[in-house]
């Protein structure tokens, strides 16, 4: 089991690196990515990870799914050299369905969310 502090600097890091690389990506295509909410947690084995749940209003079916699964890939090394080793986990949910009161999957974070607005 690893646990390590991640402080809230680290976490805006994230979201900064998240934001940055969903922008040169989808910012042409007139994507909106907000907010981007990074949630430290523990796996099964108690394991570090973030959670990041990318809230974006857009044309579901311009948001390339090969592109969207690999970002992991993308974010991971410059995520390290903050130094954030916990393995992000990503979840890419349209603002029509997070702004659905009655299906919302992360209730406790509705706060985190206004913050970020």
């Amino acid at each position: 089991m690893v646990r390590t502090e991640i402080s809230e600097q680290d976490l805006d890091q994230v979201r900064d690196i998240v934001a940055r690389t969903l922008a040169e990506r989808f910012g042409p295509e007139g994507f909106v990515f907000d907010p981007i909410i990074v949630k430290p947690d523990l796996d099964q084995d108690g394991d570090d990870i973030l959670l990041i749940k990318i809230i974006f209003d857009g044309d579901p079916e311009q948001l390339d799914p090969r592109w969207t699964m690999g970002i992991v890939g993308r974010i991971y090394p410059e995520m390290k050299a903050i130094p954030v080793t916990a393995y992000p986990i990503t979840y890419f949910i349209e603002k029509s369905e997070w702004d659905d009161p009655y299906n919302h999957l992360f209730d406790h974070e509705i706060e985190g969310r206004d913050q970020r607005k």
